[in-house]
């Protein structure tokens, strides 16, 4: 594979990788569905979608989508704070030591 073809796919995984976490987090952009399948129709001239490299690519991507939609999960959940655990527990009855 030459360095063209290696940077198309390289794209493809990009673009690809892109629109499955925006799938997974309902949020969905037209731009990105047109250029996702420009470089799909590129990839599918030049031949490439019968390489290793290609199934390589579709694998990671979902792979890759699956790991940073749930980052964005994780990190769009409110965060526990100490100041609210203080806060919330001052009423409770202290044990005696």
């Amino acid at each position: 594979m030459n360095m063209d073809d290696s940077r198309l796919i390289v794209r493809f995984q990009r673009l690809i990788t892109e629109m499955l976490i925006e799938k997974r987090l309902g949020q969905r952009r037209p731009e990105l569905t047109d250029e996702l399948y420009q470089i799909w129709r590129e990839v599918e001239q030049r031949g490439l979608k019968e390489s290793p490299e290609y199934r390589d690519v579709l694998l990671r991507a979902d792979r890759h989508a699956l790991w940073l939609a749930g980052l964005v999960s994780l990190a769009a959940r409110p965060v526990f704070s100490l100041q609210t655990e203080h806060t919330d527990t001052g009423d409770a009855p202290q044990k005696a030591a």
